[in-house]
């Protein structure tokens, strides 16, 4: 009787072993604001598949494209409402909630402190950022989510044009596609049109002669867009975006609803996925500007060279409006400037190395 009482209890042990196990499944969906077949979508998909090797199969997500559940631009307010659990978009649509939003994932020219997209990743991770970050949706934007730098992608060009731009000048002249927020703040600051287009509606515009140029994002994702069918002129100078990086956010509830390990899980896959994307845009990014100059007829120019000290000028301007009027904003900047204080030093003569390297490339 003993023996059985043992056999007994360590079925029932068993039995709660299994059902404690099978309630720690959890199912979610990830909504992005690119659509089916985009670099990002590639990345998610990679996302996913780690979180749920890494979580030993207890943390599936699905990956959905653009508009497949809530708007592109709603992202944000459909993870904090948990119409979606997990969502892939970038800060700055927020800007015009907090403009500080956008020194997180789109600052203009490295906020004019030097900083460089790896600094910036730098600065999340190293320099206080990630404490920032998590004010900024948590605080400043009262969302409930826990959120993740995903993807740095930049730096973006300068834009898709019908002839060379040559000048300040006639860059200035010119509707420009741009996105908004600070960067279409400091076009405006330097003279410029900045123009507000989906990027559904930037083939038929640039068409029918409403745009005269278009920045979009890097080779790999202009590609996709069809770009070179209108424009066959490309710059990859472009300072407005110099630093682009996505962000995930994760519903409230649903990350406190995880148990510490799988928490632990994505922590861990997120910081990966910096790596990845990382690398994955420097072969994509190669290998897009390759087919375009040498298949799509693209031909490459440098921007003008008055372009960048204008538009730093045009930068420091709109900080400092910014920076005058809302103290969060100066917080941030703050502490980017003085990170920048500590990094840029030694990456200004890294640099110096990395074109030596590239030179060499050049040499018969």
């Amino acid at each position: 009787m003993k023996k059985l009482a043992i056999l007994f209890m360590a079925a029932i042990l068993l039995i709660g072993v299994t059902q404690a196990s099978e309630a720690q499944q959890f199912k979610w969906k990830l909504q992005s604001t690119q659509p089916a077949g985009t670099p990002h979508i590639d990345l998610l998909n990679k996302l996913s598949s780690n979180i749920e090797k890494i979580s030993a199969g207890r943390l599936k997500i699905e990956v959905l494209p653009a508009g497949a559940i809530v708007d592109a631009f709603h992202i944000l307010d459909g993870v904090d409402k948990g119409v979606v659990e997990m969502g892939q978009w970038w800060a700055h649509y927020a800007i015009g909630k907090s403009p500080a939003a956008g020194l997180f994932t789109s600052p203009l020219g490295g906020a004019a402190t030097g900083l460089d997209q790896f600094n910036q990743v730098s600065w999340y991770m190293r320099g206080g950022g990630r404490e920032l970050y998590l004010e900024l949706y948590q605080k400043v934007l009262r969302a409930d989510v826990m959120p993740f730098f995903f993807a740095p992608d930049g730096p973006e060009c300068l834009g898709w044009f019908k002839k060379p731009v040559t000048s300040v000048d006639d860059y200035k002249k010119l509707r420009l596609r741009m996105s908004s927020g600070l960067p279409s703040d400091a076009l405006k600051a330097m003279g410029g049109i900045p123009v507000s287009v989906a990027a559904q509606e930037i083939i038929p515009s640039a068409e029918r002669g409403v745009l005269d140029g278009v920045e979009w994002s890097n080779p790999a994702t202009d590609i996709k867009l069809g770009l070179y069918d209108v424009f066959k002129f490309y710059s990859l100078q472009g300072l407005h975006q110099a630093i682009d990086i996505s962000d995930i956010v994760i519903n409230g509830k649903a990350w406190r609803s995880l148990p510490p390990d799988i928490q632990a899980a994505i922590e861990v896959a997120m910081q990966a996925a910096l790596l990845e994307s990382m690398v994955y845009f420097s072969s994509e990014n190669g290998k897009a500007l390759e087919t375009l100059t040498k298949e799509k007829g693209v031909t490459l120019f440098d921007a003008p060279p008055d372009y960048a000290p204008a538009f730093i000028a045009a930068s420091k301007k709109v900080l400092g409006q910014y920076e005058e009027k809302d103290p969060f904003f100066k917080k941030v900047l703050d502490s980017q400037r003085a990170y920048a204080k500590q990094v840029v030093p030694y990456s200004r003569e890294a640099a110096k190395l990395s074109q030596l390297i590239a030179g060499a490339a050049d040499q018969k």
